[in-house]
């Protein structure tokens, strides 16, 4: 089968433009396309899907040798001779337990005359496989398999997932009564009928400004045990500012740390305490226009994220063994009010420039009340840690930017349910996750990932 062109489609933006706004028991999942190697040109395991985020392909029993094609689409059809089926699976590391539906959203292409569309079947891959299969290893599956109409180009596809016990898949992937092989995509008829997905690898932003608008996207329902915004200044549509995120939930991030054998990050991983839900904000910003804000490098105040109490607020930017703090400047918010970190919910804003402070300067303490967009303090690079190889104190920040975690009663592990169901934005905490240009070689070369926040400085 001929290779087919790229056409735009209806964006998924108009989705996640409205999760801030979106029914309190709906929030959104999407990954983001990682790089095949790091920053340094070091390879990256494309089968590890802790690190990848997603893995999805195709494979023909004719074409491309019969191997598995992880492209920026993913396709399924048959001419006659050429027969084609598509595999997808997310890392569900950190996404929410005992959901009341999981709904994944694919994104079609158009399909070129003469070929059309074909209605498809989902099963659930029931043997393990990765990017190394060939048509002679295919997986095997098992029913109860789901049909689904022939997606028209510029409409979303939804599959089911998890809804009312039938299908179950995501719910049993989650407990490991069912392993998290992932989906197969069938094609219903062999006759010149083809369909073709964006993958979560698509980024063709030189052509599509709305390449991350078209990828696939999954839709939960669920009860969250928390809801916040982020803790950077923001506004309503059309004055929304978005952020640059320069690390990620479980610490990953598309750089590769430029090659550092220290990825991933452990300050954002289940290592000590855990602080797997966290991620880094730069002070990097930009409106709906893509014009840069009015805040600058060393100006960015720091919101709160959700009302509660000052559990800790000081820290220190000393660097002797006497005085010095990892966390530089930082503040812990106990969202219970109970000013003990280990009863509840409490988010974490760690590098200040100085001390937790309100908008007029005024000091904050334990015991004091914040509401959300009350000023806490303002973005920094504060901290150091001392290294054993060396014998000497370094920086444990490098650049102005925003340590924001969150944790229950005190710890921040991937396993722990009550995290998993925090909505910030609209979007779950697995859904903060970075992304990267690339060269023509494939290595990556900056970050370029902005993420909304509507949390509107009160002023205080």
């Amino acid at each position: 089968m001929k290779r087919r062109a790229v056409l735009a489609t209806a964006a998924l933006a108009w989705c996640l433009s409205l999760a801030a706004q979106a029914n309190a028991v709906t929030a959104w999942y999407q990954p983001t396309p990682f790089p095949n190697v790091k920053a340094d040109g070091t390879s990256i395991d494309k089968n590890n899907i802790a690190i990848v985020h997603a893995l999805e392909g195709w494979i023909s029993n004719y074409y491309y040798g019969q191997t598995f094609q992880r492209t920026n689409e993913f396709q399924i059809g048959g001419d006659g001779v050429d027969y084609e089926m598509a595999f997808l699976k997310f890392d569900l590391t950190g996404l929410p337990q005992h959901v009341d539906s999981a709904l994944l959203y694919l994104m079609p292409f158009a399909v070129p005359s003469p070929y059309t569309s074909t209605a498809y079947t989902v099963c659930t891959a029931t043997s393990a496989w990765d990017s190394t299969m060939t048509w002679a290893t295919l997986p095997s599956y098992t029913g109860p398999c789901y049909g689904y109409a022939a997606p028209v180009a510029g409409s979303w596809s939804g599959v089911w997932l998890a809804y009312g016990g039938s299908p179950d898949w995501y719910n049993q992937w989650k407990s490991g009564s069912l392993a998290n092989n992932g989906i197969i995509l069938f094609p219903q008829d062999a006759n010149a009928k083809f369909d073709a997905f964006y993958s979560t690898l698509y980024n063709s932003y030189p052509t599509d400004p709305y390449a991350d608008g078209r990828r696939p996207a999954l839709q939960l329902s669920f009860t969250p045990s928390l809801e916040l915004k982020l803790p950077l200044p923001g506004a309503s549509a059309p004055q929304r500012l978005r952020w640059l995120l320069t690390n990620e939930i479980g610490g990953y991030e598309c750089m590769g740390a430029g090659g550092s054998a220290l990825w991933p990050d452990v300050a954002h991983t289940d290592s000590g305490v855990g602080n797997y839900y966290s991620i880094d904000i730069s002070w990097v910003n930009k409106n709906e226009n893509n014009q840069p804000s009015q805040y600058g490098q060393y100006d960015t105040p720091v919101l709160a994220a959700a009302g509660g109490v000052v559990a800790f607020a000081g820290g220190t930017d000393g660097n002797t063994e006497a005085d010095h703090d990892p966390n530089g400047f930082y503040i812990v918010i106990d969202h219970d009010y109970a000013q003990d970190p280990k009863i509840g919910f409490t988010t974490r804003y760690l590098h200040l420039k100085d001390l937790p402070h309100r908008a007029d300067g005024t000091l904050l303490h334990v015991g004091d009340t914040v509401n959300q967009g009350d000023q806490i303090g303002t973005v920094g690079s504060t901290g150091w840690y001392f290294d054993s190889a060396t014998g000497t104190y370094k920086r444990s920040s490098t650049a102005e930017h925003l340590h924001f975690g969150v944790r229950y009663q005190d710890h921040g592990y991937s396993s722990i349910p009550e995290l998993s169901k925090v909505v910030m934005e609209g979007l779950i905490l697995k859904s903060y996750q970075t992304e990267c240009s690339v060269n023509t070689s494939g290595v990556p070369t900056g970050r370029i990932r902005y993420y909304d926040s509507t949390n509107v400085p009160t002023g205080n």
